[in-house]
């Protein structure tokens, strides 16, 4: 999804669902911190919204915005509401939320996780397309693994999921060196 369909979709679903401020959950979040966009992050068709102040319209964006409606065949792209309820995110995630708004949004601002509660939620969810984003994230230096352990603590999770969380960073990481330490001598030996 490019920033443009990603201000188009707010600016609809703005309309539809009469609120100006929708929570933004998935990978579109990092809009809020990072211009440009890598061009190398997976892609993903959809954007993860969450009407703020008028929840009872999510069937009705879901209805005009989501896949196989007509705006997803016009715009290539999709809107898929998720419940915060739903979602795993360490205490404080409010708090720590970033808006993005342009003047292509229409005033619609779309309250976008910091990058580190990004990090830990898609870390608990760990399906293959959020180990490929995580990854993403650590090789461009958009979350901190000192800071995401420390998000980890504020999850909402047993003490040993919080352990298991943990060494799946380290383990992330370690991946991230060695693709690194590969690379480093790739080059030197060409």
């Amino acid at each position: 999804m490019t920033k443009s369909k990603l201000e188009i979709m707010l600016r609809e679903a703005g309309g539809i669902a009469r609120d100006r401020d929708f929570f933004l959950f998935g990978s579109q979040a990092l809009r809020a911190v990072c211009s440009p966009y890598p061009k190398d992050f997976p892609k993903t068709l959809e954007a993860d919204l969450y009407p703020r102040h008028h929840p009872q319209a999510w069937s009705l964006l879901r209805q005009h915005m989501g896949r196989g409606s007509k705006f997803y065949h016009k715009h290539g792209v999709y809107l898929d509401c998720v419940d915060p309820a739903l979602a795993m995110f360490p205490d404080g995630w409010l708090e720590r939320l970033i808006p993005f708004r342009t003047p292509r949004t229409g005033g619609v601002t779309a309250w976008c996780l910091e990058p580190h509660d990004l990090f830990a939620s898609k870390l608990v969810a760990w399906r293959a397309k959020d180990q490929q984003f995580l990854r993403a994230m650590l090789k461009h230096k958009l979350a901190e693994p000192r800071r995401v352990l420390n998000r980890i603590k504020d999850l909402p999770v047993s003490t040993s999921r919080r352990a298991e969380l943990k060494l799946l960073v380290k383990e992330l990481v370690a991946q991230l060196r060695a693709r690194r330490q590969k690379s480093g001598l790739t080059k030197k030996q060409a």
